[in-house]
């Protein structure tokens, strides 16, 4: 990008986008393109695929199937609030200002936009040709989403969560025809996405340094948010980030100046005044460092809160909320309203119809045993919210793995998974500390045993999956209210495919298939095409794998950075193989950063 470029190798490819023949011919099959279509009595298609990436071709196919004008040259606008990214803007601004004093006669410029393609910031650069976009509608306020302005660098970068660069006549709009675009995501200190930095460039003047010189300047905001990041704000994301590596289990982080949520927890809370009725009831349940569940009313539904309390600096606190809905008999017997009340038994309530519910509400430790994958800690983590520990981490090192449980049993409810994996000779330390815990604990094992009876007087045993025809159905709704699809529904035939199933791998199966339909399905319900095809008897259904695709890539993205970048953590929580994860990660060409 002129004299200011970052000098540095591009591949061949990237370099070859910028020849005039080869521009030429791009110009040829986008005409050939709008020229096609059932109108016009033939597909659109790319008559040659070499020319055409394929990243270009489905923007070009979605900004057609979205009615985008190729002609028009102005940019849809909208007033964005007054605090929209505030943080963002604060931040790149002296690193945009830096770019604009430098950029005289470079026939470039930059915008700011939000996580949204929203621009929220000035656009600075070459003066010409910032008035010139001011004429046609930019500024702040500007949107450059694919579906509004059609093929741009800024919208496939949304697209595909990564820097892309678009050349000329790749531009879906004739009036983006001499432009080079580069958008790059920007991310703060904990890898949420917060917005996109574009840069643009006549391409008479611009080169393949354009795109790591765009991407110096977004790491250079990037520094900028680090910088911003103050220590309870730090403190309260990790905290939030250890107990928010599920994507289907919805959870909050709070404090009076904060509050951050993950996608199932936005679903819950969309308006603001759900959102402030839950900050102010987390904080009250962990005023002095307590760690209570509470009851929350949210769109009608009842749910139990579990709030972790989160030491911030100067003796506050912010807490860590996991959300429930409350059992069916529970929530009968709860007092109605607005969120309130401890997670305590309620003599006057209804007696919970589960018997781990039941155990917790009387505090009784409870051992749920069954085969793996039948479901035994979901059952458990449903009535308690606990907090976990995998007994076969205990070898590693058994006085650290002691003292954890220690740490956990004396804050709140937990949750020993597996534990008939532990060494003999260490079971009795570890069912001592659990018969003198002030907090409820629960545990699951392959079978019950006499030497369990004592610490856990309470007993409940759960039928493999294929022996639970009569509540088969609920479980079904049950996992999926797990997956976050609680409105998705299944289909009367795919549930009696579903009901005959043999399922030798259980509860933990169901999920994986389910997970993976929820990932194909086109309405509100899925369906027999969306089953395995052995499970079905049926082929994958025809065409959508464009819109299947793009589900799919935010779904295991998400499910990667909810899971700090562990590619094994991703894979477990969407019910995936871990060779299907690496594979999808090399399909979709992410660059991850190290999860270690």
């Amino acid at each position: 990008m002129g004299s200011t470029a970052l000098a540095t190798a591009a591949p061949p490819g990237v370099t070859l986008r910028f020849d005039a023949d080869r521009r030429r011919r791009v110009a040829a099959e986008r005409e050939a393109f709008l020229r096609g279509g059932p109108d016009a009595g033939s597909p659109r298609r790319a008559t040659d695929r070499s020319i055409i990436s394929s990243e270009i071709f489905n923007s070009w196919l979605r900004s057609s199937e979205l009615g985008v004008d190729p002609s028009r040259a102005e940019v849809p606008s909208l007033v964005p609030g007054a605090s929209r990214a505030r943080r963002l803007s604060e931040a790149a601004t002296p690193v945009l200002r830096a770019f604009g004093e430098r950029s005289r006669g470079s026939e470039a410029w930059a915008m700011l936009l939000d996580r949204d393609c929203v621009q929220v910031a000035p656009t600075v650069g070459d003066e010409q040709l910032v008035r010139a976009g001011l004429a046609r509608g930019g500024g702040v306020g500007a949107t450059f989403r694919e579906a509004l302005v059609g093929t741009n660098g800024a919208g496939i970068s949304a697209e595909r969560l990564e820097s892309f660069l678009v050349v000329g006549e790749e531009h879906y709009r004739e009036a983006e025809q001499g432009l080079v675009t580069v958008g790059a995501p920007l991310r703060d200190p904990f890898g949420r996405l917060t917005g996109f930095l574009v840069m643009c460039q006549r391409v008479r003047m611009s080169n393949h340094l354009i795109v790591p010189y765009t991407q110096s300047i977004a790491d250079a905001v990037e520094e900028r948010l680090t910088e911003a990041v103050d220590a309870d704000e730090r403190a309260l994301f990790e905290a939030f980030s250890r107990h928010s590596r599920r994507p289907s289990l919805p959870v909050l982080g709070v404090s009076e100046q904060l509050f951050v949520a993950n996608n199932a927890a936005q679903q819950l809370a969309r308006g603001q005044a759900d959102g402030e009725a839950l900050r102010a009831t987390a904080l009250d349940a962990v005023r002095e460092g307590a760690t209570r569940t509470v009851r929350v009313s949210l769109g009608g539904e009842e749910f139990r809160a579990h709030c972790r309390s989160v030491e911030l600096s100067r003796g506050r606190f912010g807490a860590v909320v996991s959300l429930r809905r409350a059992a069916r008999a529970a929530r009968e017997g709860a007092p109605g309203g607005p969120a309130g009340g401890s997670g305590a038994a309620d003599p006057g309530s209804a007696t919970p119809a589960d018997p781990v519910e039941r155990a917790v509400a009387l505090g009784l430790p409870a051992l749920v045993t069954g085969e793996r994958g039948c479901g035994r800690a979901h059952r458990i983590r449903l009535a308690a919210h606990p907090a976990e520990l995998e007994a076969g981490s205990a070898e590693a090192d058994r006085a650290d793995w002691l003292a954890r449980l220690r740490a956990l049993t004396s804050s709140g409810r937990v949750l020993i998974r597996n534990i008939d994996v532990l060494h003999p000779e260490f079971r009795p330390r570890v069912l001592e500390l659990v018969r003198a815990s002030p907090h409820w604990v629960g545990a699951t094992a392959a079978a019950p045993a006499p030497q369990w009876s004592e610490t856990f007087p309470v007993n409940v045993q759960l039928e493999p999956l294929r022996e639970r025809g009569a509540e088969f159905s609920e479980l079904v709704r049950s996992v999926m209210r797990e997956l976050g699809a609680a409105q998705v529904r299944v289909s009367a035939e795919a549930m009696s495919v579903l009901a005959k199933h043999p399922w030798p791998g259980n509860i933990a199966q169901l999920r994986r298939v389910l997970a993976t339909a929820l990932v194909a399905v086109r309405g509100d319900a899925v369906t027999v095409n969306e089953l395995p095809r052995e499970m079905a008897g049926s082929g994958r259904r025809p065409g959508g794998e464009g819109l299947l695709q793009r589900t799919e890539r935010e779904l295991i993205f998400e499910a990667l950075q909810a899971a700090n970048w562990n590619r094994e953590e991703a894979a477990l929580a969407l019910g995936i193989s871990r060779a299907t994860m690496y594979r999808r990660i090399r399909q979709f060409g992410f660059q991850l950063r190290s999860s270690r």
